[in-house]
């Protein structure tokens, strides 16, 4: 009978590879859903009467792009994000309340797409950190 040598450093550690963090953008099958989110989202922003002015004279299919970005960004997508918030948000004076519309219109358009609740929590959490940069400029 053959002996078989095995060298430790070839022995995959399963417990390891069972711990690895799959990210957001896989769990969501990426792009498809995130688009798909985007594209919810800025319908239901454009269809509140509190916050579409905010709108007026915006090229949409560049800010739905730039959306997908940074949510592809917050999702752990292949994509990096460098974008100045305070600047693009400069001039609209969005109140508290217009950034919460806006959180309430994100979750509702991940709910619609099935993102679980683990999910959209955690990029819930990652739009309210930007709240600084939106809110008030």
């Amino acid at each position: 009978m053959k002996e078989i040598i095995v060298n430790p450093a070839d022995i995959i550690d399963l417990e390891e590879e069972e711990e690895k963090e799959v990210s957001l953008y896989e769990k969501l099958d990426g792009r498809k859903v995130i688009g798909a989110v985007v594209e919810e989202f800025y319908n239901r922003m454009l269809a509140d009467e509190q916050i579409n002015y905010l709108f007026k004279d915006v090229d949409m299919d560049s800010l739905r792009k730039h959306q997908e970005r940074l949510i592809l960004y917050a999702f752990g997508g292949p994509v990096s994000h460098e974008h100045k918030l305070r600047v693009a948000h400069k001039g609209l004076n969005i109140t508290h309340e217009q950034f919460e519309r806006a959180i309430k219109h994100l979750n509702a358009a991940m709910w619609k797409y099935k993102v679980h609740i683990d999910e959209s929590a955690k990029v819930e959490a990652f739009f309210r950190s930007l709240k600084p940069h939106i809110v008030g400029q």
